[in-house]
């Protein structure tokens, strides 16, 4: 069985009952797998930089678009493989957004279950500190754990390896939870709320002493960098490193492989992209985002604390992709991008 068959499987199951309102979806963002697969194939919004998503793409776009990432080169900044479809006439990008997978790969470290499962215990923290019952909780995560339960552990079983298998276990633990926490708020207003107190959370665990000192980014300084942004640079700054020391503390507890934040010269401060390679709950947050549940996970919740510590208004667009091709019949997702943009003070 296929991971998407797997990924199928699992998300048939999981709409059986305790179906999602509308509501659900509840939040600003634009979830996308960029795919025309089942898993996320409802969930596409252009975001990032004017790149536009064009749907039905057929073979003959793939294999021209697979055919410009050029497998010798890299680009000098960021170290991934130079990858470009090109513009239509009308000015519009041919294909999906793609973010090149990186030359050297950075080898996703072995799950340390203990760290790991932290972070789930501290989001239903977050949902009793939003106002969640204690026993209402406990028993909607249980609801969603015994009806897909069955799914997950086939899924598990078909691993091919140990590693494999607590990653697989993980997401089933991310999916009940998150889902269960959606179904206790049911709205976008309490659900960004819970949002904000995980991210805020982690923030604090994961970061508390970090700053602008700890900002990294792969993309040189440009003079006209923040030539039109009206927040406080500072503070952007002293937000941005704290979520990259969040991020290697994800890293160092095998939840992703790598990432990266850069804010684009030639858009002036007005926004941020996040790259995450090799992202663990991927699968769980992709079944989520099918089933209408915008809540996300670990990683969006670090995000927006972040703009939230910054003083900024925005928006932000969630898209998963494949680094390696954009040809649909062999698309597995495991990269996580994250688009904040429209930066702007309170």
């Amino acid at each position: 069985m296929t991971r998407r068959d797997s990924l199928q499987s699992i998300f048939f199951a999981g709409t059986l009952a305790i179906n999602p309102s509308n509501s659900n979806a509840g939040t600003d963002e634009g979830i996308s797998a960029i795919t025309d697969s089942s898993i996320g194939k409802t969930f596409r919004r252009s975001a990032i930089q004017g790149a536009r998503v064009v749907d039905g793409l057929d073979e003959k776009w793939e294999r021209f678009s697979d055919s410009l990432r050029d497998q010798n080169k890299c680009d000098d900044n960021t170290g991934r493989r130079l990858f470009d479809n090109g513009f239509r006439k009308d000015g519009t990008r041919i294909g999906n957004p793609v973010l090149g997978g990186l030359c050297k790969p950075v080898p996703l470290l072995p799950l340390d279950p203990a760290r790991a499962y932290k972070i789930l215990d501290v989001a239903e923290e977050s949902a009793l500190s939003c106002g969640a019952d204690v026993a209402a909780l406990k028993k909607a995560i249980s609801a969603v754990e015994d009806l897909v339960r069955s799914s997950f552990e086939r899924n598990i079983q078909s691993s091919t390896g140990e590693e494999e298998k607590l990653r697989k276990a993980f997401d089933f633990a991310l999916y009940a939870r998150m889902r269960g926490i959606s179904n206790i708020f049911n709205g976008s207003a309490a659900t960004r709320n819970f949002q904000l107190a995980w991210g805020w959370a982690m923030l604090q665990q994961l970061a508390p002493f970090a700053n602008r000192k700890d900002y990294v980014s792969p993309i040189p300084d440009a003079k006209d960098e923040f030539e039109d942004y009206d927040y406080d640079k500072g503070k952007l700054l002293d937000a941005l490193g704290a979520l990259k020391v969040s991020l290697d503390s994800l890293k160092s507890m095998g939840l992703i492989g790598y990432s990266e934040i850069t804010i684009p010269y030639d858009d002036y401060g007005s926004v941020v992209t996040i790259a995450i390679d090799d992202y663990v709950p991927i699968d769980a947050e992709m079944l989520l985002a099918e089933q209408n549940y915008g809540i996300g996970g670990p990683a969006q919740a670090l995000v927006r604390a972040a703009m939230e510590k910054a003083g900024v208004l925005y928006n932000l667009d969630t898209f998963y992709l494949d680094p390696s091709t954009t040809k649909q019949n062999e698309f597995n997702p495991t990269q996580l991008l994250l688009s904040v943009s429209n930066l702007r003070k309170i």
